[in-house]
């Protein structure tokens, strides 16, 4: 049933679907609206003494991040908001689910697993398709659109086509930030000569050890292929292990496996965890760390961002037809149990004021478009949501929108084989291919 399921809402996307970020502000003062939000605490005698549980694949200073937005939507509801978070979500969900102990609502990094688990998630009611629909561009909501039924909020935006660095080595060097893609490859090549490792990168991440991998092979196959390929691929109308896919695997590995090219080099990325891998670009050990605008998080509390701080980020530059094709992903929130608070935790994530609450945390970028973007930390941070919006053609991740056992799965092993050096890229991803559900 679930494979029946993606298979149709796999053909719903198959031409893929950009990312709208607007900035603009909203607040509703209609005090004799039926509904009430966040802030009016009328709600709170049905509420009162109720708890929700959230379970997602946060961590560390994003997951601090969504508890904290929750403050005053607890106070003026009486909802008691429990988060937690764990890099293994996708095996761990699962198993909730399966075992009859799931959270109350769960936050899926990728699309496709609400797919996969379509059949456990509950269909969310009238009141807060409204909000959604108010609320977000429907390229965000087609994706998790099945069988007719809204099963999850958008909830966060990551902007992946970025390349974090460090503007006191860059100055030191005389490095410029590259204008296109040949550039960019070209600074590389450069930094490797003057002896400096061009590159920090760790694919670590538990149980989803792998998917940092997943992220540069997306972004090369927009910029060697371009997004029809890049189409074609994540929705299997060419196999996974297709010349021209397999030539944008090798290219990867390739720049990664040259000699001084990568801090550790390129057979201990699979034990650096992802969380880690940038930070030596603070000591100079490394000149840029390609990583989505989440990473921000990782970096120490103190840490000063821009082009006067201690580190800056650029956008990774496109080819010569599509020099703006942007790589991007996101979160989304779905009930998987169906009470009242449930509920109203639900209407409340699709809120302007949740964006709003969540928007000074570090790593966070909001796909609601009435959010209010002056609350961002920080003048970088506003650039990513400028950066995501004139992004054209914006595609979606690919390993997110495949089969969960692919994009989640056996890409991600694929990933450790490759670096590892047990399996070169056309056996490994024979192998991937080999698994895509029928």
């Amino acid at each position: 049933m679930r494979r029946q399921r993606h298979q149709r809402w796999r053909a719903a996307v198959a031409a893929g679907l950009a990312f709208t970020m607007l900035a603009s502000a909203c607040a509703d003062d209609d005090d004799d609206a039926a509904e009430t939000d966040s802030g009016d605490s009328g709600a709170s005698d049905d509420f009162e003494g109720t708890t929700v549980t959230i379970f997602g694949s946060e961590v560390e200073g994003e997951l601090q991040g969504n508890q904290d937005a929750f403050e005053q939507f607890s106070e003026d509801t009486g909802i008691t908001v429990e988060i937690s978070g764990d890099r293994s979500f996708e095996t761990q969900i699962g198993t909730q689910i399966d075992g009859g102990n799931p959270p109350d609502i769960a936050l899926f990094p990728q699309p496709g697993k609400v797919n996969d688990f379509a059949d456990d998630i509950i269909g969310l009611p009238d009141d807060v398709v409204s909000e959604v629909e108010e609320n977000f561009d429907p390229g965000f909501t087609d994706l998790v659109t099945i069988d007719g039924e809204l099963k999850g909020v958008p909830l966060k935006a990551d902007l992946k086509s970025l390349v974090w660095y460090s503007p006191e080595q860059f100055e030191t060097n005389g490095y410029e930030i590259p204008e296109t893609f040949d550039d960019f490859l070209a600074l590389a090549d450069t930094m490797a000569a003057d002896g400096n490792t061009p590159f920090c990168i760790g694919i670590g991440s538990d149980d989803a050890t792998g998917w940092p991998m997943t992220d540069w092979v997306e972004d090369f196959m927009l910029r060697m292929k371009g997004p029809d390929v890049y189409d074609a691929w994540y929705t299997h109308e060419i196999p996974f292990n297709d010349p021209d896919v397999v030539e944008v695997g090798e290219a990867v590995v390739d720049l990664w496996s040259q000699e001084g090219y990568v801090f550790g080099g390129v057979e201990n990325v699979a034990a650096t965890p992802f969380a880690d891998a940038g930070l030596p670009l603070l000591d100079g050990d490394c000149m840029m760390h390609r990583q989505g605008n989440f990473y921000s998080a990782n970096f120490p509390e103190d840490t000063e961002f821009g082009p006067e701080g201690q580190v800056d980020a650029f956008f990774l530059p496109g080819s010569e037809e599509h020099p703006n094709i942007t790589l991007s992903g996101g979160n989304y929130a779905s009930a998987l149990v169906d009470r009242p608070e449930v509920m109203e935790v639900m209407r409340f994530l699709a809120s302007p004021e949740y964006a709003t609450a969540r928007a000074p945390a570090a790593g966070f970028l909001s796909p609601n478009k009435n959010v209010d973007t002056s609350q961002y930390p920080d003048e970088l941070t506003q650039s990513f949501g400028e950066i995501l919006a004139e992004g054209d053609p914006v595609r979606f991740d690919a390993s997110d929108l495949m089969p969960g056992a692919v994009g989640a799965g056996t890409f991600w092993s694929a990933a450790v084989d490759i670096t590892t050096g047990s399996k070169d890229v056309e056996t490994a991803f024979t192998e991937v291919e080999e698994s895509w559900p029928d």
